[in-house]
């Protein structure tokens, strides 16, 4: 999965993913991703998936969360302290819903859009 993160000044990191994504694609864009949260000491995210084609179970949706809790503590960055909007394509909106259902459960604070402009009002609110 190619995939880029930046940072924008507006005070979000972005991360745009294309291609196929495996389970593993996601651990390396997370894994790449957290200094750029530590350098810019930014904990808002926007994860541009709309090119994306999600290639996962629903257990590997379901585990994702987890991962993301696991990979953040070991960088001594809270998940709790992250707030994420993640922009799907319209035909994997219920696979994303199912991930957004999990990680909220688990004390996540991420959300699910389709359309960019209400992505980034509730990335951006305070």
């Amino acid at each position: 999965m190619p995939y880029t993160i930046t940072y924008n000044e507006a005070g979000y990191i972005v991360l745009a993913g294309a291609g196929d994504a495996k389970l593993k694609d996601l651990k390396e864009a997370i894994v790449f991703g957290l200094p750029l949260v530590k350098e810019h000491n930014c904990y808002r995210i926007l994860s541009d998936f709309r090119q994306l084609k999600l290639n996962l179970s629903m257990i590997d949706i379901f585990t994702i969360p987890s991962i993301q809790s696991v990979l953040s503590r070991e960088l001594n960055m809270p998940f709790y302290h992250f707030r994420r909007a993640v922009l799907v394509p319209d035909h994997d909106y219920d696979k994303y819903k199912f991930f957004e259902n999990v990680a909220v459960n688990r004390s996540h604070v991420v959300r699910v859009f389709i359309d960019e402009e209400r992505a980034l009002g509730w990335l951006l609110q305070k």
